[in-house]
């Protein structure tokens, strides 16, 4: 039995999602495929997927013109994952204190490893949120050589490219699917300070990679985008 239409449009969402084992077996169930055939068939879709997203994104590149003025905003994720980083950590502050009720019952080196465990994955999810708060507020302004910094629409720093020791481009992988891992920029300034961190959009980082080639900065790139 083939696939319908609105059955490819279902796995393609569930691919944007991540959810790639999700997919394989509701091809293997839809289809009466072997499980081999359906893993098979489903890279051969992200294949497809990944190779017109980078000609896609070639075409973009393609048109880039870098300017003398141009200005760099954070990109905000969708305000659901904000969401759900809060109710995860109420979800992990309310098993920690099962776990404490329980240790105050029965000490119990098992309990005690359990605890550490979600107390670090609290301090980890707050960390992410917190993080995420923050580059959400920033933007860069670049005239020529120089780069202006602003937080919360305020000055923070003036930077221009001969002070910059380096610039970093990495990603964060969310698993949140195909052609969703964007970028995230680090400026240092010549003491190795980082000056500010902030998830761009890939064709900003396109143009920035441009910019500080043209100025000869030194970028350390970790940014694979597929």
């Amino acid at each position: 039995m083939g696939l319908l239409e609105k059955d490819e449009e279902y796995i393609s969402s569930l691919l944007k999602q991540g959810k790639k084992v999700e997919a394989t077996a509701f091809v293997k169930n839809k289809t009466g495929m072997t499980l081999k055939e359906a893993k098979d068939y489903i890279d051969k879709l992200i294949l497809k997927k990944n190779i017109h997203l980078l000609e896609k994104r070639l075409q973009e590149i393609e048109k880039i013109e870098l300017s003398d003025k141009f200005e760099i905003k954070s990109l905000r994720i969708n305000s659901w994952w904000l969401f759900l980083y809060i109710i995860f950590f109420i979800i992990l502050i309310f098993i920690l204190f099962s776990l404490i009720n329980i240790l105050l019952k029965e000490l119990t080196y098992k309990h005690i490893f359990y605890s550490i465990i979600f107390i670090g994955a609290i301090i980890f999810n707050c960390y992410n949120f917190l993080r995420e708060l923050k580059s959400r507020k920033y933007f860069l302004t670049i005239n020529g050589k120089t780069i202006k910094i602003y937080y919360e629409n305020n000055e923070k720093e003036v930077i221009t490219t001969d002070n910059i020791s380096q610039v970093r481009f990495y990603v964060i992988d969310s698993g949140r699917g195909i052609g969703n891992k964007n970028p995230t920029l680090q400026i240092f300034d010549s003491e190795e300070k980082i000056l500010v961190e902030m998830t761009i959009k890939p064709i900003d980082y396109y143009l920035l990679k441009k910019y500080f080639e043209k100025y000869n900065v030194m970028i350390d790139n970790q940014y694979k985008e597929f």
